[in-house]
């Protein structure tokens, strides 16, 4: 219990410490490498951004539901809902994803390794899709660290679809207080596309907290805070998942 009221005012401390000046609102996670047979997994996530500096506050919600069809191979389906402002809340996106995992970690530690393919289908008119494949990541260390990367390349289509293929990076690092909390910080990383990267503070680099565990055998949790470093970032996002597993 002590470590878990640690690994909350770790994240309150830093959450306080950010700007509220928002753009956008991201729910995407750091996800790891590995794969659970059999596993049904149901999961939502929220993300919020306060009102400041001209910006309407926005929500963004994230239905998904995972399944793993092997003991390698993983597949999911989501879909995004989203709201600024007086406007009403819309679906926005529907995606489908793949992850095999290439790499097996061997006990506790080590390395474990995955591929993704995923496309997303837009749910409004004039809005581009987009298909990627995403190269994860993942080392734990027999002291309770653990990193995470994930490099990712895609390309758009369909209307308003930009030239070149998309790069984005995210990386976590985290740290096991008990068998069920972990407290580190994470990074999202968006540098545009090969046809023209521009410059730091025309890409969107993002850097904040995060806290996640176990709340009893199959309920997950995972609270962050990210802060915007470069001038096209989103300057605060606050997010909450809860991932329910069967």
């Amino acid at each position: 219990m002590r470590k878990f009221a640690i690994a909350i005012v770790f994240f309150l401390t830093f959450m306080s410490s950010l700007s509220s000046v928002v753009r956008a609102q991201s729910t995407s996670a750091v996800s790891g490498s590995e794969v659970t047979k059999g596993e049904h997994l149901f999961d939502y996530r929220f993300a919020y951004s306060p009102e400041n500096d001209g910006q309407d506050e926005g929500f963004v919600h994230r239905f998904h539901y995972q399944y793993g069809v092997s003991e390698r191979l993983r597949g999911r389906a989501l879909i995004t809902f989203s709201k600024r402002g007086a406007e009403p809340l819309k679906a926005r996106i529907a995606s489908l994803e793949a992850l095999y995992q290439v790499k097996e970690r061997k006990g506790k530690s080590g390395w474990a390794s995955a591929i993704r393919l995923d496309g997303n289908i837009p749910l409004e008119a004039r809005k581009p899709g987009r298909g990627r494949i995403a190269w994860h990541n993942q080392y734990d260390f027999e002291n309770g660290v653990e990193l995470r990367g994930v490099l990712l390349v895609g390309r758009e289509f369909g209307d308003r679809a930009r030239d070149g293929a998309s790069i984005e990076s995210r990386e976590e690092a985290t740290y096991r207080l008990n068998s069920d909390v972990r407290i580190g910080a994470q990074m999202f990383n968006i540098y545009g596309t090969t046809a023209g990267f521009g410059a730091f503070d025309e890409q969107r680099h993002q850097i904040g907290p995060v806290v996640k565990g176990r709340l009893g055998k199959h309920l997950r949790y995972e609270a962050s805070a990210l802060a915007g470093v470069s001038k096209a970032a989103s300057d605060a996002d606050f997010r909450i998942f809860f991932s329910y597993a069967m």
